[in-house]
């Protein structure tokens, strides 16, 4: 939902509901920032955090559909960040692959100038 947008308030939602769905996105990024930090600094394991985003997502996609009001809201909220912790993860790890392999491809040029450049 775009800030100056109003949404409608559904027949009988609570407070609570409509404060989750309202403040998804924001929620969602403080519980990835919370987790990253957590693993950054080692007080939660990097694997535990991968099988805990696991578990959750698991239990969320059997769980969504009994789900409903402020339950069904912080279910969402919870495994859309174990999502986007993965996915930061993931493209963390291809990126440093990448840099890697430039700087692989950089010293085999640097090597190949040297060795044409000795007469």
């Amino acid at each position: 939902m775009l800030s100056g947008e109003q949404s409608a308030i559904e027949h009988g939602s609570s407070q609570s509901e409509r404060f989750l769905h309202s403040n998804r996105f924001k929620l969602t990024l403080v519980v990835v920032i919370v987790e990253a930090l957590l693993v950054a600094f080692g007080v939660l394991s990097f694997w535990l955090a991968i099988v805990i985003a696991g578990c959750l997502l698991a239990l969320y996609l059997l769980l969504r559909r009994e789900l409903s009001g402020s339950p069904r809201e912080l279910a969402w909220i919870v495994a859309a960040s174990q999502v986007l912790g993965v996915l930061v993860f993931v493209l963390v790890l291809v990126t440093a692959l990448l840099v890697v392999v430039a700087i692989v491809v950089l010293a085999i040029a640097v090597l190949a100038t040297l060795l044409v450049d000795r007469r």
